[in-house]
């Protein structure tokens, strides 16, 4: 090894290109074969190597994009996780932060920070993030819920093999239909009124998910600032999205004053990104979308004149 080389780079690219990655399609698999080659290398070059290295399995640049708003007692360990990656770009933003979160996003030595004093929100920080960075495949995550590194894995392997936005899948954590609350509904709704009632639930507003860079030009960074109306847009536009692991972030999600009880202020913005996201669609294709009206000779949409909403 060269003086100064990235040593972690240099293990990545040696497991891509003597693994039989094609191989290693079972996630245990993979593990323990990863830790077997990290566990090999530390073994010639022992002052070099962590055993809690995680490597990826892909050839091309992984980038991580991490909120960050007042989010000191987890930050630190959201971003250890993300460090035991070869990243090639990590980008923090926080916001809005009165506590010591910026203080330790900067104690990173691979994070490139930024810091906006006002308060942007989670989805207009990761349009941020998104919009700067350059690498082939981003993953997007909130400090408020560390994932194991190892639970990020299938979510880069999803988008390695042609998967523009690679979903977190929480059907499983959401209980029958009757048990769903509003917001889970409108998840469902908008992805069945695009004809893709086999997403269920699962959307852009949950974390961790992950974009190709193709996914992010072809969506625009600025609409991921609306996580449903940028699900509807990779919809409209025929991008292939599919899930990538489940990560029950339900369980680690921080309670707080405005994510709690019913119709609160954050599940009435979800309320109303979805609500975008389906006007959005109406216009882009017809006001009913999947729902074909086969009555030909009624125009439903002069006949409910008095409820129409044109900013829909």
């Amino acid at each position: 090894m060269a003086e100064g080389a990235d040593v972690r780079q240099l293990v990545q690219d040696l497991w891509v290109n003597e693994s039989s990655l094609s191989r290693l399609t079972n996630a245990a698999n993979y593990k323990t074969a990863m830790k077997a080659f990290i566990d090999g290398f530390a073994s010639v070059h022992p002052e070099e190597i962590h055993s809690d290295w995680v490597l990826l399995p892909v050839n091309k640049k992984v980038a991580a994009v991490v909120m960050a708003m007042n989010e000191e007692q987890s930050i630190s360990s959201a971003l250890r996780e993300l460090e035991r990656m070869p990243l090639n770009e990590m980008i923090v933003v926080v916001n809005g932060s009165t506590d010591a979160s910026l203080t330790l996003a900067r104690t990173s030595g691979k994070a490139i920070v930024l810091n906006y004093n006002e308060a942007l929100g989670h989805d207009v920080g990761r349009a941020i993030g998104a919009k700067i960075t350059t690498s082939d495949i981003v993953l997007f995550v909130d400090a408020d819920i560390p994932v194991a590194a190892e639970q990020l894995v299938p979510f880069v392997r999803a988008a390695s093999r042609g998967v523009d936005v690679v979903l977190n899948d929480l059907s499983r954590y959401v209980g029958k239909f009757a048990d769903w609350d509003e917001v889970t509904i409108m998840k469902y709704f908008l992805n069945r009124s695009n004809r893709r009632e086999d997403l269920s639930v699962n959307s852009m507003t949950a974390v961790p998910h992950a974009l190709t860079r193709k996914a992010i030009e072809a969506i625009g960074s600025a609409n991921l600032a609306v996580p449903p109306k940028a699900q509807a847009i990779a919809m409209q536009r025929g991008l292939k999205i599919g899930i990538g692991g489940s990560v029950n972030v339900f369980t680690k999600n921080r309670h707080r004053t405005d994510n709690v009880g019913l119709s609160n202020p954050i599940s009435k913005l979800i309320m109303g990104d979805h609500l975008e996201a389906l006007g959005w669609s109406m216009k882009e294709e017809n006001p009913r979308l999947k729902y074909i009206d086969h009555l030909r000779r009624r125009d439903r949409v002069k006949d409910a004149n008095q409820h129409y909403h044109p900013h829909l």
